[in-house]
């Protein structure tokens, strides 16, 4: 039982460290960036992303999971041969999916402008120019997704943390250098490159074959993707709530706002989702090889979720309660204003550390229909959350939203998944879960409604609360403390 929770906070570890690399460059990358290009141009590469991720989510195939589960089958099995052929069609279905996204970039080029810009000849080019971004996202998540399922998780944690380097070094001088003019080449150099380094590492592994007009190579990939396919239409799904929130959003408040939501939503679900890293890369593949083991998955299931609330928890106190000094150190104080919505949207991730392990049932069960169906029944009931509560309280509402959004998450993956796959929550994650929830609800009252002396002083109290409930369920989960211990014992002595 303490080897499967050491083994999670092992990885849990890795990728957390991994991304807490990543969290340092992209602090000082978000720092110059919003520096560089403004509130408005913040905002500006906030839409061209969520642009790029929205064809890239529908035109993807669901590769990147499919590959993971299947690369993974043939790993356990040891047959070299096999996986070097499986390499070979993953390789050529993301060549022809690269290509597929960057013809549909350029030919939705101007409907997209009308969603999100005036629609000016200017404005649908700038469009256009990011097709070669997803030729390079596609290279890039078959690369990653070989790694993955053949267990090179070393291999993808040293990706990962030289992705963020490059990015930085990379985009920087260009923001320098051609401000929010420079915002399109910046993304299209920074994908070019994460696509290379993920090459330097696969082709010594895997030297490069593809074979494009192979009808096997084909038939091979169609069977892999067919069961992608569901994936991909809740990403679309997801793609187009982000596009619809965004909307929203701009029609209330114009691009500043856009921008304010978008530094929020990165300080609660991007920096705060470094403890959920490993859940790709460990989590998914080790519940999918015990998949039809019900017992077992509820251990797993339960073990993930623990660790992840255990950890999360406190660090999301220590964030609201130094919320402005986040800002600040991240970007500018001009993205002050988003304070109060970064705080109401603490329960996002939370409920995510509660939600994500028990969503990945589904995948790993190879219920892609399933998964789809719950992912529809969120984004719709996501919008209208978000949409209600901007509505009456602003921005602040925003956040609001994405809180109550994550509760509704919860709830429906609780129910849809304890029916379908029998999952159920232990008695020690319930109490864990629920005692980390009313500190962490305390602490964002306190943030919300209590002056800044207060705040600090009870903001700590409340954070060594949290810290010593976690504290006891590693002491009593984990021999992570016992180690610790002795560690410090004999280097004392």
């Amino acid at each position: 039982m303490k080897n499967k929770i050491d083994h999670i906070l092992k990885y849990t570890g890795v990728f957390g460290g991994v991304q807490g690399l990543v969290l340092l460059m992209g602090v000082v990358r978000n720092k110059l960036t919003t520096k560089l290009l403004g509130v408005v141009g913040y905002g500006l590469l906030g839409e061209y992303t969520t642009i790029v991720d929205g064809i890239h989510s529908s035109t993807n195939c669901g590769i990147g999971f499919a590959s993971v589960r299947r690369a993974s089958e043939l790993f356990e099995s040891g047959d070299k041969a096999a996986i070097a052929n499986f390499v070979a069609v993953v390789r050529t279905w993301c060549l022809w999916i690269g290509i597929a996204g960057a013809v549909a970039c350029i030919a939705f080029s101007p409907l997209l402008c009308r969603i999100y810009f005036e629609p000016t000849w200017e404005n649908i080019a700038k469009v256009a120019c990011l097709a070669p971004m997803l030729l390079c996202m596609a290279v890039t998540i078959g690369e990653a997704s070989i790694l993955k399922g053949i267990r090179r998780l070393k291999r993808v944690a040293s990706i990962t943390a030289l992705g963020a380097v490059a990015t930085l070094v990379l985009t920087v001088p260009i923001y320098w250098l051609w401000g929010i003019a420079g915002i399109i080449i910046a993304m299209n150099v920074a994908t070019a490159a994460a696509a290379a380094i993920h090459l330097c590492f696969t082709v010594p592994l895997f030297p490069w074959r593809v074979s494009l007009f192979s009808a096997n190579i084909m038939r091979e990939g169609w069977t892999m993707v067919r069961i992608g396919i569901p994936f991909v239409m809740a990403a679309v799904a997801g793609s187009i709530m982000a596009i619809i929130i965004t909307a929203i959003l701009k029609r209330g408040g114009g691009d500043e706002v856009v921008g304010l939501y978008r530094q929020g939503y990165i300080l609660m679900g991007t920096y705060a989702g470094l403890v959920f890293a490993a859940f790709e890369a460990d989590y998914f593949p080790r519940l999918s090889s015990i998949n039809t083991d019900i017992a077992q998955c509820n251990e797993l299931i339960n073990k993930q979720i623990l660790v992840s609330v255990l950890l999360v928890a406190p660090m999301l106190i220590a964030m609201i309660v130094l919320m402005p000094a986040l800002i600040r150190l991240l970007s500018t104080d001009k993205f002050l204003p988003a304070t109060a919505m970064a705080v109401c949207a603490v329960f996002y991730p939370f409920l995510r550390a509660l939600s994500m392990p028990m969503s990945y049932m589904a995948l790993a069960r190879g219920d892609s229909h399933i998964f789809l169906l719950a992912e529809l029944v969120y984004d719709v009931a996501s919008i209208l959350l978000i949409w209600v509560s901007f509505s009456h309280w602003g921005l602040t509402g925003a956040g609001i939203g994405l809180s109550l959004s994550a509760a509704f998450d919860v709830v429906l993956i609780a129910l849809a998944y304890g029916y379908l796959y029998k999952v159920r929550l232990t008695r020690s994650t319930l109490r864990l879960a629920l005692a980390q929830g009313l500190t962490l609800g305390a602490a964002m009252l306190v943030c919300l409604f209590t002056g800044e002396v207060a705040k600090y002083i009870l903001g700590t109290l409340l954070l060594t609360i949290s810290a010593y409930f976690s504290y006891r369920v590693l002491k009593r989960e984990s021999t992570v403390i016992d180690r610790i211990r002795r560690k410090f014992h004999l280097n004392k002595t």
